[in-house]
């Protein structure tokens, strides 16, 4: 199972390996091993369970899904899940209470907990900015934008401190389980680290504010923040560590021990160890083969609209928009003028989607930041019976000039501008062998001025598109 998704064992490696919120991983990686090498007197008394091969079945199918929809974290918290029922399958759920502990390490170190990243942003940009104020130096909030006199400071979701807090949990798992800790010693423990790592982050991003402000933003931990904060997080964390062999030591094995009925080990029958291999083997097959089923030729063509004059013809690159589009097949620019209106229509063809080289990736980007900036996201209803509503971004080059762009997918020979409903129009395509999709995206530059005028030529544009069949070139 690992050997068949290795690009998903390869990224969460490169993930821990990384410096970003999980770089922790390979520590905890090692010290969960442990761990399990500790608990090795399990895996001694195999079991079989019935209800296990249905989670075995489930797991394994989410898991094929997130293969194919290329969903990077769930395919990885989906890989721990296959392993987990793998787990129950051959040692029963009795392994489950003596192996909590290891488990729950190996979950905090995937990197599927950036949904806490918002929330941990969030306080902490409310706290800085309030003790800053209290503090009695000058300050304005603007979002996550914490302004000077001399200097602004923008609290990024890396500033949310979700690496402090990863680390701290993983550290107050590891000392339950060296020290059998109870459960209500463990959940205290587990509180009492977690909160330190918050409040260090909060004194990381406070101090910064008023280092950076008070030395002109001229002083080191300015430019070398991260390992500042790493600093400040080792300081506070020092208390964690005496409170942690002080009043959460090893238990005697009295008390840290739980009791055990020991079981004589049963023997599973030839036909359940083939009913797992079966399992396994059948979604690693088909994790190998449906991805493989696509068109080489695959690419959308563009429609006649009606009204509008088609200036030019699948060019390979524009003068003045540098979309980005990992893993694309094919790229063209085409150009549509009615009186002054002139529109770009820019096609990413994608013939067939892996991890980091799709039509929904986070890489993937529709303007220059550094040229661009960006005003406003939304969606717009349309009257169109192919396409209900379209995506749309503002962008202000300056005081004069914006441009306005709307974007959605072909996906499954449907026009979708939900990314999570393209999401799962990629996993039926890839079912049928036809992954082919198009990322279509028009941009239209217009004076400030003419906002309105704009939002209504870009709507009708999109509308009369949409509505036209869709057509595109496949292999015979």
């Amino acid at each position: 199972m690992l050997a068949v998704n290795s690009v998903v064992v390869v990224n969460l490696i490169e993930e821990w390996w990384s410096t970003g919120a999980y770089n922790h991983g390979l520590l905890g990686l090692a010290l969960a091993i442990y761990v399990f090498w500790t608990k090795r007197e399990v895996f001694s008394s195999p079991q079989s369970n019935l209800f296990a091969l249905v989670l075995l079945i489930t797991t394994s199918l989410l898991l094929l899904v997130a293969n194919l929809a290329s969903i990077g974290q769930l395919q990885m918290l989906s890989l721990f899940l296959v392993i987990l029922a793998l787990l129950l399958s051959l040692f029963g759920f009795q392994s489950v209470p003596r192996l909590l502990l290891p488990l729950l390490m190996i979950l905090l170190i995937l990197p599927i907990w950036n949904v806490l990243q918002l929330p941990l942003r969030d306080i902490s940009t409310w706290v800085s900015f309030h003790s800053v104020s209290l503090l009695g130096f000058e300050i304005i909030r603007q979002g996550y934008k914490l302004i000077t006199p001399n200097g602004i400071f923008m609290v990024e979701e890396a500033c949310s401190g979700l690496s402090f807090f990863l680390a701290s949990a993983l550290y107050a798992v590891f000392v339950a389980q060296i020290n059998h800790l109870s459960r209500r010693a463990t959940g205290i423990f587990f509180t009492f680290a977690v909160m330190v790592a918050i409040i260090a982050n909060w004194i990381r991003i406070t101090a910064i504010i008023i280092v950076g402000s008070q030395t002109a933003m001229q002083h080191f931990i300015i430019q070398d923040h991260l390992t500042f904060g790493w600093l400040v997080f080792a300081a506070c964390f020092i208390p964690v560590i005496i409170v942690g062999n002080t009043y959460f030591g090893e238990k005697s094995p009295e008390n840290g021990k739980q009791k055990e009925v020991i079981k004589q080990p049963q023997q599973i029958s030839v036909w359940y160890l083939l009913a797992v291999s079966t399992i396994t083997l059948f979604f690693a097959a088909a994790t190998i083969i449906l991805p493989s089923r696509f068109d080489p030729n695959y690419k959308f063509t563009l429609p006649i609209i009606p009204s509008y004059t088609h200036l030019s013809l699948n060019n390979v690159t524009s003068q003045n928009w540098y979309p980005v589009s990992h893993g694309a097949t094919s790229e063209e620019f085409n150009y549509f003028l009615q009186g002054d209106d002139l529109l770009q229509v820019y096609l990413a063809n994608y013939a067939r989607q892996r991890q980091g080289e799709e039509i929904i990736f986070v890489g993937n980007t529709l303007f220059d930041e550094n040229r661009w900036l960006n005003v406003k996201q939304q969606t717009t209803l349309l009257n169109s019976p192919s396409l209900k509503q379209v995506n749309l971004i503002t962008l202000r080059k300056d005081s004069h000039r914006s441009r306005l762009i709307a974007y959605w997918y072909l996906v499954d020979s449907h026009f979708i501008a939900d990314k999570k409903t393209a999401k799962w129009h990629e996993v039926q395509a890839a079912i049928k062998g036809q992954p082919g999709a198009t990322l279509i995206a028009i941009a239209i530059d217009y004076s400030n001025e003419n906002e309105t005028r704009a939002l209504k030529t870009m709507t009708n544009f999109v509308t009369l598109f949409s509505s036209q069949a869709i057509n595109m070139n496949k292999s015979i």
